[in-house]
């Protein structure tokens, strides 16, 4: 994948969130308080995820990076994926979109590394920012839905994160075509 390509997935999807947010729609409120405890996004997420890191990261493994091990890691890869929905059920969707996020991450960092455009680090930041969101809310879940609580608490606060969000995108899109 390419720098361009990567920027303007990145920038596309930043912006659709944000418009996502901007939304007055009480439906759309609703979805996203009931999105963190869905199962039918914990499954398409967790089942992306998991497809996507034994197609890109395992089934290609040379000698070199334990390419002896694919079945095994593999494996592991999916009994963890299974297993998740009977031992962790809760905010699973919460965890699904932080692997897709973090994977995600990784293919534009791939893109951007060694790229001698400096406006790369605008979308390099934002990724940054991605991680370590995926971080923290991959490993407690349940702070999104305090996260999701303090933003509905005042509706100005939503549309400020939406706002930044669809200028954050347009911007990284603007800035693909620089490169």
């Amino acid at each position: 994948m390419s720098l361009f390509q990567a920027s303007l997935v990145s920038g596309f999807f930043l912006s659709v969130v944000g418009l996502f947010l901007l939304s007055p729609k009480a439906s759309v409120r609703t979805f996203i308080i009931d999105f963190p405890r869905s199962k039918k996004w914990s499954i398409l997420f967790i089942a992306f995820a998991t497809a996507w890191f034994l197609w890109r990261h395992v089934a290609f493994l040379g000698e070199a990076d334990f390419g002896d091990y694919k079945v095994l890691i593999g494996g592991i890869a999916l009994t963890t994926a299974i297993l998740s929905f009977y031992f962790t059920p809760d905010f699973l969707a919460v965890r699904g979109l932080a692997m897709v996020l973090l994977l995600w991450s990784r293919e534009v960092l791939d893109a951007a590394f060694l790229h001698t455009s400096y406006s790369r680090l605008v979308l390099v930041s934002v990724i940054y920012l991605v991680i370590i969101a995926s971080l923290y809310f991959g490993a407690w879940p349940y702070k999104i839905r305090d996260c999701l609580g303090w933003f509905y608490k005042d509706s100005l606060r939503m549309k400020c994160f939406g706002g930044i969000l669809s200028l954050l995108g347009l911007l990284i899109t603007f800035l693909s075509f620089i490169y």
